[in-house]
């Protein structure tokens, strides 16, 4: 017994602190950085979920097209409006802007002016996308119109929504303090909106390539 008591006497006449209890939930200076990455984990993880449904539904969509395209009958695709080819680049322009802003925001720069850029982007492919939908309409290519058009027009206008509330998250996150929001770093907001950002680019070359190869 006298050797497990003198052991906490010896560390004491030494200068070493006393022996005390171990801290709550076992962590030490390090459990606010894993709290940190937990975080980080559940908030990129919340989105790659959310977007399962947004892909069943496109997904969901392009069944349909190939199905009714199978059919043949009364189909009649018309020709693409010119404004969405350059549609089509300015949203993968977005996405490489959007990828510019994370990176001077990792190496400490000010990445505001590079999301109000991907911003202004993304506002630009909405109304070339409605310019399109008006382009259509001047060529009698109306949604009842025919089947082709029809699906032109519930795909793009679906994307554009969805596009919508990129935009969204794209203001929020210019709007957010350089230090993050309630202890979400900027630097994980940017991430988490390049996730459904580029999905929603990603989700665009497939449509596009649907409507105009595959008429």
């Amino acid at each position: 017994m006298t050797p497990v008591l003198d052991a906490p006497l010896d560390r004491v006449q030494a200068g070493g602190p006393p022996p005390g209890p171990p801290p709550a939930g076992g962590g030490g200076g390090d459990s606010d950085p894993g709290h940190g990455r937990g975080t980080q984990h559940v908030a990129v993880l919340g989105m790659w979920i959310a977007l399962i449904p947004i892909l069943t539904l496109f997904l969901a969509f392009v069944s349909a097209y190939i199905v009714r395209h199978g059919l043949g009958t009364e189909w009649a695709p018309g020709s693409m409006p010119p404004i969405v080819y350059a549609n089509t680049v300015i949203l993968g322009l977005s996405s490489l802007l959007l990828e510019r802003s994370r990176a001077v925001e990792r190496a400490g720069g000010y990445a505001r002016p590079w999301i109000a850029a991907t911003f202004v982007m993304g506002v630009t492919f909405v109304i070339g996308q409605v310019f399109a939908w008006l382009d259509l309409k001047a060529h009698g290519m109306t949604f009842s119109a025919t089947p082709y058009a029809s699906f032109f027009f519930v795909m793009t206008i679906a994307h554009a929504l969805h596009v919508a509330g990129g935009l969204a998250g794209l203001g929020f996150a210019s709007l957010a303090p350089a230090q993050g929001w309630r202890g979400q770093s900027l630097a994980l907001i940017l991430r988490v909106n390049a996730i459904y950002w580029h999905f929603l680019g990603g989700l665009w070359l497939l449509l596009f390539t649907l409507l105009q190869f595959w008429r």
